[in-house]
């Protein structure tokens, strides 16, 4: 037997019997989900929903979790007018009862960043940032990341006025991942991605709660900054190539995305992020061994489990195997020699 066990709601199951004849039978189960509108906002919007696996800060957006969670709108201009799709922007964001992540996917065919210390000048060169504030306070928390992964936070207790002092998000990871070649203005590059985790406890800063339960709204901005490598490294970008996007766009007479008045709303849902589906192809037996096959999530990890005893807890079963889906197919293979002196064997493929 190959069973999917992949920790959330969706499932394939799959029996195969080592034998001459190869028995094949799919059970899908499919859960939706109805998110009730929150509040009405000024600025853009979006509904965060629980994450399904543990997300590793890597700049990779290859968990489950990110597979199916939702596109914010692509990001425009700062002063709300459409960004060129050669920069295209947008974010997804999940969440659990401590921390908020956040995924930053940045188109970029030039990708620049030199800082390495924390709380260097991330704007000065490529970035992505997070405004937060929690309704009805008078103060907000900014974090940015690079492409490197370097990280600038602050906090500031006057709303319309930036920037504030010197603060430390603890717990606060963040990462980037270039897909090509960074800091080289001689080539092409596709972009990069952002990968953030922001604790609530830094958010709330002590305000009765601490995190958001179903329903709970909280008032923040995604913004992004875009240079172009200079002549000469280690600074700023080159001169006069700075464009800034934002996701809720910060209209006036110049440009601040220190607008909390502009932020847009996340409402939090306690509904879990849909599972990506995993799918088995027609196994085939190869001499000795039987082939596995099939399509998962691109770039998630999974582990192959056997049993003889189906109903045992999977804490019991095997690991034969420890591998990835392909980064752009997802599609996987696996093989196992046929143990003669069990007619019957049940495989489990479990994600990471």
């Amino acid at each position: 037997m190959c069973w999917t066990d992949t920790k959330f709601a969706g499932r394939v199951l799959m029996s195969v019997k080592q034998s001459r004849l190869l028995h094949l039978i799919g059970l899908v189960v499919v859960e939706c989900y109805l998110i009730h509108p929150g509040l009405s906002q000024s600025g853009a919007s979006y509904t965060a929903e629980r994450r399904i696996d543990t997300i590793l800060i890597d700049g990779n957006l290859n968990e489950a979790s990110w597979q199916n969670a939702a596109d914010t709108s692509v990001f425009t201009f700062w002063d709300g007018s459409a960004a060129p799709a050669s920069l295209r922007t947008t974010a997804r964001m999940v969440w659990d009862d401590q921390y908020l992540y956040i995924a930053c996917s940045a188109r970029d065919p030039d990708v620049y960043a030199t800082y390495t210390v924390r709380d260097a000048r991330l704007w000065e060169q490529d970035n992505f940032e997070v405004f937060v504030t929690v309704p009805g306070t008078t103060g907000y928390l900014e974090v940015e990341g690079s492409p490197k992964g370097t990280i600038w936070d602050g906090s500031f207790t006057n709303v319309f006025q930036g920037p504030g002092g010197s603060y430390t998000v603890t717990g606060l990871q963040v990462s980037g991942s270039v897909s090509g070649t960074l800091n080289n203005s001689s080539d092409q590059d596709t972009g990069f991605t952002g990968e953030m985790r922001l604790p609530f406890a830094d958010v709330y800063q002590g305000i009765p709660g601490g995190h958001p339960v179903n329903g709970t709204q909280l008032r923040m901005n995604l913004n992004r900054i875009n240079w172009n490598t200079p002549a000469t490294q280690g600074g700023p970008g080159a001169a006069g190539s700075d464009t800034y996007y934002a996701w809720s766009p910060v209209p006036g007479t110049g440009i601040s995305f220190h607008r909390p008045d502009k932020f847009g709303t996340i409402t939090f849902s306690t509904n879990s992020v849909p599972a990506p589906t995993w799918v088995f192809t027609t196994p085939m037996i190869s001499g000795s061994n039987l082939v596995l096959s099939g399509v998962g999530h691109p770039g998630g990890s999974y582990r192959v489990l056997v049993s003889t005893n189906l109903v045992l807890p999977s804490v019991n079963w095997t690991r034969i195997a420890t591998n990835s889906f392909d980064s752009v197919t997802a599609r996987f293979r696996f093989t196992n020699t046929i143990d003669a002196g069990n007619p019957q064997l049940f495989y489990r493929l479990q994600s990471l």
